[in-house]
């Protein structure tokens, strides 16, 4: 099967369930054959345009049918995709272009001006419609079609992660290990053959599993992200799979039961803890939960621990398990020399799933994945630190460096920090993770201002925001004369006090029917006296497991927004703004 390039393989599950469902978003519905054939005329669009393989396209999409058909597009055009969250900021946009040099994007907007240009932007719609109108061809493209051949060699995807010098960096994965590694999760995890959710951007490597696993085997798609659809039809089939990093854990406990997965849940993206799992795994018996670890460099997952629906749960850390078929971990010592079982060293992956480097950034590239001294090839250093039990099972520990993962997403603390550090006013400035009560891991910015100058921390987050995805911006900004150093003089992170959460500092006041009661709800969800206009939900303490219940609480009271306009709007001045129900019962009950 690694031979095989995933098109080949998606058209044979076509060829065999040709009128199953492949893909539900919202009210729309796309049987194999109908994903199919929308996928095969934007690949011919693709590559009537000369694009083919080594090429790179941008997909900067809200979750949807349209980009599942465009993703299959590219990768059947021969291309590569650049996945972008469609709620990047403009900057994180027009680095990943530029550094790309991408030409053409699979948007439903046009791209932020740059200095160099921006990419073109064509909606799938438009690609399909001039596609038929000028009378391409709906089969399955083959070399003959292609501008080149594709072989297992080529791109499949670049994905950006967080960068230790300030500069996001493209991982460039193959056909090759995407097919590996997809053969792999389709024998350990057949839930994937019953259906499995979408919930995530596809700039996060988590969704390659989701997105192709089900449709390798059958299974349907659903698209119904968890900070959209937190009050979902619970009438609906229950996915088999369902892929999600620790801090979804707590919303799946508290969503509706259509949500979490009658097989399997797969963990990844951060250390698990096994008190969170049994708190979920108490309302959802019956599905047994995979912690699968693998950073992007080694294409989505290469090490497994599975824990049984009657296995018991060990509190604390839960074991990262034993590599996939065709990787061999080594946990080595600064001398790359293995180390003795149960002792900490650092983690190094070898084997069929390694990716081919970062783009163009051959430096980077030969500084991380470096060769394998044991079995030949290469290995990709991951700066994460493990240790062997005497059984076999590997044990994550923590990062070496400064590279932290919060609610799944790997980011870089100097790439944040130089971003920080960067703005008006600030002489010096330092981000790190916190953790003062169990299980609420956030970010924590501490700035030392210019003399004279003022540092304001909701205008400093507003500013971040402009440059930084939403999940690097600090969620507390503290303000400091100066910042606690050793006795060598580096930062000492244990004498950094917990940022406050934001004062209450007096504000609008809330004018409307509307606008009272959302601040009530506001309140009521914070456990706060009481709450402004203008008040931010996260700057007054929200956090997301919160932010679920205002969303639902806010629902009951007749308003139809969701989680993700709780994360987006955060204040109640425009939550109350949006559309309502009169005739649905007011107050915000607790829950």
């Amino acid at each position: 099967m690694a031979e095989t390039l995933l098109p080949d393989l998606f058209q044979l599950q076509v060829a065999r369930t040709p009128h199953a469902t492949a893909v539900r978003s919202g009210g729309q519905e796309l049987s194999y054959t109908e994903l199919n054939t929308r996928a095969n005329r934007l690949a011919h669009h693709l590559i009537a345009r000369g694009i083919g393989p080594e090429h790179l396209v941008g997909v900067r999409l809200p979750r949807s049918a349209d980009l599942v058909v465009a993703l299959l597009g590219v990768l059947k055009s021969g291309a590569a995709y650049v996945p972008m969250d469609s709620e990047f900021p403009a900057e994180r946009v027009a680095f990943i272009v530029e550094d790309t040099g991408l030409s053409l994007m699979l948007g439903e907007s046009a791209a932020p001006a740059m200095p160099g240009g921006a990419p073109e932007t064509v909606t799938v719609a438009a690609a399909l419609d001039a596609a038929e109108a000028v009378g391409l061809p709906d089969h399955d493209p083959t070399t003959a079609d292609r501008t080149a051949p594709l072989t297992a060699a080529n791109l499949a995807y670049v994905i950006y992660t967080s960068g230790s010098t300030g500069r996001p960096k493209g991982v460039t994965v193959q056909h090759d290990t995407l097919v590996r590694y997809l053969d792999f999760a389709c024998a350990a995890y057949p839930g994937l053959a019953d259906g499995a959710l979408l919930h995530s951007p596809v700039a996060f490597d988590l969704t390659v599993t989701t997105l192709y696993g089900p449709l390798l085997l059958g299974g349907g798609l659903r698209v119904a992200a968890l900070d959209r659809e937190p009050d979902a039809d619970t009438t609906a089939d229950r996915p088999g799979f369902v892929k999600a990093t620790p801090a979804h854990l707590p919303l799946l406990t508290a969503l509706p039961g259509s949500l979490s997965p009658a097989r399997e849940l797969v963990v990844g993206g951060e250390m698990l803890i096994g008190d969170v799992v049994e708190q979920w795994r108490s309302t959802h018996p019956g599905a047994a939960v995979i912690n699968e670890y693998g950073p992007t460099e080694a294409t989505v997952g290469c090490c497994t621990f599975r824990i049984g629906p009657d296995d018991e749960i060990a509190p604390g850390a839960t074991p990262i398990g034993v590599p996939t078929p065709g990787t061999t971990l080594y946990v080595l010592d600064e001398r790359l020399e293995p180390v003795a079982s149960g002792t900490a060293g650092e983690l190094y992956i070898a084997g069929d799933q390694v990716a081919r480097g970062y783009l163009k950034r051959p430096g980077l590239t030969a500084e991380r994945f470096v060769a394998d001294p044991f079995g030949g090839g290469r290995m990709y250093r991951t700066g994460d630190v493990a240790r062997e039990r005497p059984d076999g099972v590997l044990e994550y520990l923590g990062r070496i460096d400064d590279q932290v993962k919060i609610n799944g997403y790997r980011i870089e603390l100097g790439e944040v920090n130089s971003v920080v550090g960067a703005q008006p006013g600030v002489r010096r400035a330092a981000v790190v993770a916190r953790e003062d009560r169990a299980g609420d891991r956030y970010l924590a910015g501490y700035v030392v201002p210019e003399d004279g100058a003022t540092v304001i921390p909701a205008e400093l987050r507003a500013a971040l925001s402009e440059t930084l995805p939403a999940y690097m911006v600090p969620a507390r900004i503290m303000v400091l004369d100066a910042l606690p150093l050793t006795t060598n003089g580096k930062l000492d992170q244990a004498a950094l006090p917990e940022p406050p959460v934001a004062e209450q500092a007096p504000g609008a006041e809330p004018g409307t029917v509307a606008e009272k009661e959302m601040c009530a709800l506001f309140a009521e969800t914070l456990d706060v006296p009481a709450v402004y206009l203008d008040d931010d939900f996260f700057g007054r303490g929200g956090n997301s497991l919160r932010a679920v219940r205002l969303a639902g609480r806010a629902r009951r009271a007749g308003w139809s927004f969701g989680l993700r306009d709780v994360l987006e709007l955060r204040i109640p001045r425009a939550l109350a703004a949006e559309p309502r129900d009169t005739g649905a019962t007011t107050g915000g009950a607790a829950s």
